[in-house]
């Protein structure tokens, strides 16, 4: 059974869900409600350290558009380039669904839906985590962590989520989220306001999108006051309830619905991206790599104090057998072989001491690249002295033109031409294999 954290970012409050899996059934254990203050304190004493966090983006760019039919490598790059072009913003971090192809103009073109927010707001809330020491497995937009309970459904529906100041309606069709709008709410329930709003979104996909929803879900909280209001909605209105699979009170699943479907949530509509995921997972390695080094350096001064008790004891037996000539030279000889083994630890020791090595200061540097266009197979670091190295950095460019290529191998040896005690002293490029090596001499900082 895997224990597992939920964590759900809704209006001024922080959602925490603890639950255990067993095959496809959860099994809530502790489900509460922290104020922002509260979650950094609960973060900081939280033993586990991974989460699935769910976080309501106040700006974000969401559409259906049109590409060329693709493989999936290289509709992604198609797709990053629509949503560019779009909203002019280029750190950004996106997910999308291929929805399908149509013929439009007597043209065969792929249909795609995206969902995309600024980097910047992506750092904002994972760095919260990393700071304490945890790490998150997984972000996903609200919407998108509400999508199980709706996905099972062929025809097109509106579901219907809530908080205390604001309702969230999306169009599901197959699986896939069509139109995504939120609009504020007076109250927690569902009021006439709200059906009025919904109406509108219903007409709006009828419209524009040329897609007639069939049915209203209500999810979470909103499925306990649907039969109140007076203004009839202009579409079937039902309500989702719990299923078997999910084991806590009714009360418990109404008001922590998306945290609790997040753990069903698809990998596809993680947004964390694979640049993200590298920079964590590099941060991670140095990490770990730096408390390793610290243990090291302990069990090797604690071998030093070891032989120098040794060294201490051999000195009082030099000094009790001061009178036998041979019992003298032996024990010489045996202070000169421990002292000599000592010396071939102080090279070691001396490097481990350092706060951090050479090497691993060029690799946290190397770690704040973008690594879009290129990627390393190897770095070779050879000691030329106790302060310097000798580094090779062989790699591949992803660049598919001879220009891009160019451009892409100059801003990378710019960027590592920058680094402070950086001096490359050769650099080379083949344009057959898109491979290239640079190598460079690296001097450790005072």
């Amino acid at each position: 059974m895997g224990k597992t954290v939920a964590v759900s970012f809704e209006g001024e409050g922080v959602r925490v869900v603890h639950a255990s899996l067993k095959g496809e059934g959860i099994f809530i254990e502790k489900a509460e409600i922290l104020s922002d203050e509260q979650f950094d304190i609960y973060l900081r004493r939280e033993r586990s350290k991974e989460f699935v966090v769910t976080y309501d983006f106040k700006d974000f760019y969401h559409a259906v558009i049109t590409t060329p039919p693709a493989k999936a490598d290289y509709l992604e790059k198609i797709v990053e380039s629509e949503i560019r072009k779009a909203t002019g913003i280029k750190d950004l971090s996106f997910i999308y669904t291929p929805i399908g192809e149509r013929i439009i103009e007597n043209r065969r073109v792929m249909e795609v839906s995206y969902f995309a927010v600024r980097s910047e707001e992506i750092r904002n809330v994972v760095n919260r985590f990393y700071h304490t020491g945890k790490r998150v497995k997984a972000l996903y937009p609200r919407a998108f962590s509400a999508l199980p309970l709706f996905e099972s459904h062929d025809e097109a529906i509106l579901g219907v989520v809530g908080t205390d100041t604001e309702k969230t309606v999306f169009l599901v069709k197959k699986g896939s989220i069509y139109f995504i709008r939120r609009f504020k709410s007076l109250t927690r329930d569902l009021s006439d306001m709200d059906i009025h709003d919904i109406n509108m979104t219903a007409n709006y996909c009828h419209q524009n999108l040329r897609i007639s929803p069939s049915l209203i879900l209500l999810a979470g909280n909103l499925s306990e006051s649907y039969n109140i209001f007076s203004v009839a909605p202009s579409v079937p209105l039902a309500c989702l309830y719990k299923t078997q699979y999910i084991h806590c009170p009714l009360e418990t699943f109404n008001d922590f619905i998306i945290p609790i479907t997040s753990f069903y949530a698809q990998e596809s509509s993680n947004i964390l991206s694979r640049e993200f995921k590298s920079i964590y997972m590099v941060r991670g390695y140095l990490a770990n790599a730096s408390r390793f080094f610290i243990i090291a350096t302990i069990l090797f001064l604690g071998a030093i104090f070891y032989e120098a008790k040794n060294i201490v004891d051999i000195k009082g037996q030099l000094r009790l057998a001061k009178k036998d000539i041979s019992e003298i030279e032996w024990l010489s000889s045996e202070y000169a072989a421990k002292e000599s083994e000592i010396k071939r630890y102080m090279p070691v020791v001396s490097f481990l001491s350092k706060p951090a090595s050479g090497a691993q200061r060029l690799l946290i540097a190397l770690g704040g690249m973008e690594m879009r266009d290129y990627s390393f197979n190897s770095i070779d670091a050879v000691p030329k002295d106790d302060l310097s190295f000798l580094v090779t950095i062989n790699g591949t460019i992803k660049a598919d033109t001879y220009t891009g290529m160019q451009f892409a191998f100059k801003r990378l040896t710019d960027f590592i031409g920058k680094i402070e005690n950086v001096k490359i002293i050769n650099r080379t490029m083949d344009i057959t294999n898109k491979t290239f090596s640079i190598q460079m001499d690296y001097r450790e900082g005072e």
